[in-house]
């Protein structure tokens, strides 16, 4: 199975002031594997996307959310077909105009993607899932139940 595999880590702290681009650490191509260790499933040929990590802070800045989320995206695009994708995402992150942002992240993923094609989701608070983001095919849990289900 091809597995696509990316990340967008920042817990959002609303009183804090907005993120940009510059605090976010990239990781792309083979650093992509090493920045997300646990995704690394022997027998399954990994698809590195993006994995993007930042420090605690404000709202992201919509330029900053876009710039992430149109790689991340883009590199799924051109990499398919794939049979399944693997994300790590912060609970509660939230853009400068939208509170949902892994929802928004979730539904740009979904669009690139054949209907039902699995999409497991690894979130660091179970606060963190919200019933925007509970879209057909995609999966919440650690990474031993995302691999369940994305090898049913």
């Amino acid at each position: 199975m091809r597995i696509a595999i990316g990340s967008l880590i920042h817990q959002t702290r609303p009183e804090s002031p907005m993120t940009m681009m510059e605090a976010f650490t990239l990781h792309r191509e083979q650093a992509v594997l090493d920045a997300l260790p646990a995704f690394a499933l022997d027998g399954h040929d990994i698809v590195p996307l993006l994995a993007a990590t930042s420090s605690p802070g404000g709202p992201l800045m919509r330029e900053t959310f876009h710039v992430l989320a149109v790689e991340l995206v883009h590199r799924l695009a051109a990499r398919r077909p794939v049979d399944g994708v693997l994300l790590a995402l912060s609970g509660g992150l939230a853009i400068e105009d939208e509170p949902d942002g892994n929802a928004e992240l979730l539904e740009r993923v979904r669009n690139v993607l054949p209907p039902g094609l699995p999409i497991g989701v690894s979130v660091d608070r179970v606060d963190g899932v919200t019933d925007r983001m509970r879209q057909p095919g995609v999966v919440f849990g650690d990474i031993a139940t995302l691999r369940k289900a994305l090898a049913a």
